[in-house]
């Protein structure tokens, strides 16, 4: 048996002990397998890193901010452009 043979059904083996809900000594006596040997396979494949994919990505354009508009009751307006820092807009209420 090949290691790559050995090694796809210590796959099986595993997700099978997995599945049983058991601990490994009391899967390991019931199957048949050495307790050691199924320890060893369960921190081995549990201590491989999960294989990385590609997956696509959709970039969508960031939604725009409405331009803030000031009115004030003796009818004028300030329009103060998106984007523009939050202390400056402060700093310019307090002023008026």
């Amino acid at each position: 048996m090949s290691n790559t043979e050995r090694e796809l059904l210590w796959r099986e083996r595993v997700a099978r002990w997995r599945k049983s809900g058991m601990s490994q000594r009391a899967f390991a006596l019931e199957e048949g397998y050495p307790v050691r040997q199924v320890g060893y396979w369960v921190r081995r494949l549990s201590s491989e890193a999960p294989k990385a994919s590609v997956m696509p990505v959709v970039v969508k354009q960031a939604p725009v901010a409405p331009a803030l508009l000031v009115r004030a009751p003796q009818g004028w307006s300030i329009e103060v452009p998106a984007g523009t820092p939050a202390g400056w807009v402060a700093e310019l209420l307090r002023s008026l």
